[in-house]
């Protein structure tokens, strides 16, 4: 039972990333494509548009948002890990499973608050996009809920460790 729930979840997990990891790529993509487009109409036609930097802005939210979960799942965070290295045995697992619970707490602290923000600012609208404010925000539940599966995925399934070569 505990085999099958493990491979199913690694599965969601390999498609939720796959999927997230696009969508990180478009929208960088769009933010690059549409920022050279902003240099070019505003100092070569010498014609500013409005609305290229809130989209450009909304664009890097939601990459860096998506982004996060690839970035846990591959453990490509930046880590302190002298006290991880110095543990041994059932002391190092304790301290990875305190890790992954304060984790998932942030990220659960993050999908929660960022939904009631998400809701709190459905009626604001963007003045220069015409959009409501809460498809900015919701790049935060959106990116915590696809960073939960990710962190629990790496408890799941770490990568391999790499290889020190001390330089």
């Amino acid at each position: 039972m505990l085999l099958v729930f493990r491979r199913s979840f690694l599965a969601l997990d390999r498609f939720t990333t796959g999927l997230v990891t696009w969508a990180a790529c478009l929208c960088l993509a769009f933010a690059a494509g549409l920022a050279c487009f902003q240099i070019f109409m505003r100092y070569i036609m010498r014609q500013s548009i409005a609305w290229s930097e809130p989209a450009l802005q909304m664009a890097i939210i939601y990459m860096v948002y998506l982004g996060a979960a690839v970035t846990f799942r591959v453990g490509a965070l930046v880590a302190i890990d002298i006290l991880r290295n110095w543990l041994k045995g059932p002391y190092r697992r304790g301290l990875e499973l305190l890790i992954l619970a304060l984790t998932l707490i942030l990220l659960g602290h993050m999908f929660w608050y960022g939904w009631e923000m998400t809701m709190r600012a459905q009626f604001n609208v963007n003045p220069t996009l015409g959009v409501s404010m809460s498809w900015g925000f919701a790049a935060i539940p959106v990116g915590a809920a696809f960073a939960i599966i990710a962190v629990i995925a790496h408890a799941l399934d770490p990568p391999a460790p790499e290889i020190d070569t001390g330089t």
